[in-house]
């Protein structure tokens, strides 16, 4: 994957989606669980981040 900190956000939802082949929302979701790994890190915030603002925008949920 390209490096995360160099993405802009709707270049990150693309890269997501390429990579998991979803919808954006759940691609980038899949990459938020990707970079969790078991500790919040700047990535894990990043890519959550980005999932909230989409699944806002989709009214999905709990988000």
């Amino acid at each position: 994957m390209i490096d995360w900190q160099d993405l802009t956000e709707e270049d990150a939802v693309d890269v997501a989606v390429a990579e998991h082949g979803k919808g954006a929302t759940m691609s980038v979701a899949y990459c938020a669980l990707e970079a969790y790994r078991g500790v919040d890190t700047p990535e894990y915030r990043f890519w959550f981040g980005l999932f909230l603002k989409l699944a806002k925008r989709e009214h999905v949920g709990w988000a």
